[in-house]
């Protein structure tokens, strides 16, 4: 089987890319990895052709405009890569009859509500870039085509620009840090979300060969817990002062939800597998940044 992964140097992309030399990669599957040099995913002729050439037996796509701010003026180009790639390659993918894993967001609810959400809740996005998931999300679903679209949030990894390296650097310069801790989610480690993914895939694929029917559908998939910025960054460096604000003491020009719990319910119901805390999965990442850096 031959994957063409979309957003290989983001950080699920890398997470990916490195689970592909791993034993839990199936014997006889390849990746192939494409990043955002490689194919302008705001071009929808260039990628369709790209989709074309590679001639691919599945199509994951973690590629996507995550810029939330600027997102705010560039609506156009976010609209591009999250809306209207994702409906390009998922038209590809039910032409073909072979599956898409796609990947959103938290931030496509409103997140005002103090309880979780569901997948089955309409999507009510605060903001150009969570608009522009939404409909990405609503363009691979009104196709048919089999697809497992994973809402996720808080992504974190040992590679790349994240939450947990930005803390880690600060920390080491600064002795206190004012950090938002009003807003609820859980934290998801980049290898822990390309490894279940990969598990709910096999899954998929097992129960489409026994049944002939694709589990496809909107999952939520992050590590289990929730907390909150402030406390996120208390577990990341303890020896740093966290003084915990509100979001209206840290002005942003788009508008965060509060509110980032994720229901893992359907998700474990279907696949068989609940994801470990946040917790541990910080503790592996701290782990292997303190490998790297000796």
């Amino acid at each position: 089987m031959k994957i063409l992964l979309f957003g290989a140097n983001g950080q699920l992309g890398s997470a990916f890319q490195d689970l592909s030399k791993t034993d839990a990669f199936p014997v006889g599957w390849t990746l192939v990895g494409l990043s955002s040099k490689e194919c302008d995913l705001s071009d929808e002729s260039i990628l369709a052709e790209r989709l074309e050439r590679e001639k691919s037996d599945l199509v994951i796509n973690t590629a996507a405009y995550t810029a939330v701010d600027r997102a705010e003026k560039e609506q156009t180009l976010c609209d591009a890569i999250n809306a209207r790639a994702p409906a390009v390659m998922a038209a590809y993918c039910k032409a073909k009859g072979i599956p898409l894993i796609h990947y959103s967001t938290d931030y496509v609810y409103e997140g005002a509500q103090n309880c979780e959400h569901f997948e089955a809740e309409a999507p009510k996005p605060q903001n150009v870039y969570g608009a522009s998931k939404a409909r990405g999300d609503e363009a691979v679903v009104a196709l048919g085509g089999e697809h497992l679209i994973f809402r996720t949030s808080w992504v974190f990894s040992h590679v790349g620009k994240n939450f947990v390296n930005t803390m880690l650097k600060l920390g080491a310069e600064q002795s206190e840090l004012r950090v938002v801790e009003d807003q609820f989610g859980a934290p998801t480690y980049a290898p822990d979300l390309a490894e279940y993914s990969l598990h709910a895939l096999m899954r998929g694929l097992e129960q489409k060969a026994v049944t002939g029917g694709f589990p496809s559908g909107v999952y939520h998939l992050t590590n289990s817990g929730v907390t909150n910025w402030a406390d996120f960054a208390r577990a990341i460096t303890p020896a740093t002062r966290i003084v915990g604000i509100s979001s209206s003491e840290y002005p942003t020009g788009a508008k965060r939800p509060l509110n980032s719990r994720l229901s893992l319910e359907k998700f474990t119901k279907a696949f068989g597998v609940r994801p470990r805390p946040w917790q541990e999965a910080l503790r592996v990442c701290l782990e292997r940044l303190k490998d790297q850096n000796g």
